[in-house]
């Protein structure tokens, strides 16, 4: 029986695991399994919940292979994707504490906390310097301060207050349109 000769190149890798060849998959498993387990537990998980953010990855890069465009992006997709999974099951293990007192916030101050803080800024930010300078700053005045009025941006920002919120609009159609910021979202 003649055995087919395994790809070393990631393009044709990718290729022929998109084609549904079990050896190429098996290939991209060794070259990057390694690496997303060390990620995975760069948060801390359990081996179990370690496992689970890996197997969890690969089954949505089996899902999404097709809209992979560049093979040679494919270590980052899969990095970016096994931090999302772990995010996700550091998540699952808040509980929720119910209390009389609105303002109250139990798990405001665990590392779990911390993490996923991090992490939505770094998102945060990341797609607000995607902005066109006029809608950064906007958006960013608002974020800072949520109860700020229209007369305020205006004077702060030199806009007039009949642009605000179009401007506004502009930028929050922008941002639901940024791919990570997106896919955290769906994530979290």
């Amino acid at each position: 029986m003649p055995t087919t000769a395994i790809p070393t190149d990631l393009h044709a890798l990718v290729s022929a695991a998109r084609a549904g060849d079990n050896l190429a998959w098996t290939q991209l498993v060794d070259r990057f399994d390694r690496m997303l387990r060390s990620v995975a537990r760069s948060y801390r998980l359990s081996a179990q919940d370690t496992d689970d953010a890996v197997q969890a990855t690969w089954i949505k890069l089996y899902e999404h292979i097709d809209r992979i465009r560049d093979a040679d992006a494919i270590g980052g997709w899969l990095a970016t994707t096994v931090r999302r999974e772990a995010l996700r099951l550091l998540q699952t293990h808040v509980r929720e504490h119910l209390t009389d007192d609105l303002h109250h916030a139990a798990d405001d101050h665990t590392p779990e906390h911390a993490v996923l803080q991090s992490e939505r800024r770094d998102v945060l930010d990341r797609a607000l310097s995607t902005l066109p300078e006029r809608q950064r700053s906007l958006m960013t005045l608002i974020a800072t301060d949520t109860a700020i009025d229209y007369q305020h941006i205006s004077t702060t920002l030199n806009m007039p207050i009949g642009s605000i919120g179009p401007i506004r609009a502009r930028s929050l159609a922008r941002l639901q349109r940024h791919s990570e910021l997106r896919d955290f979202a769906t994530a979290s």
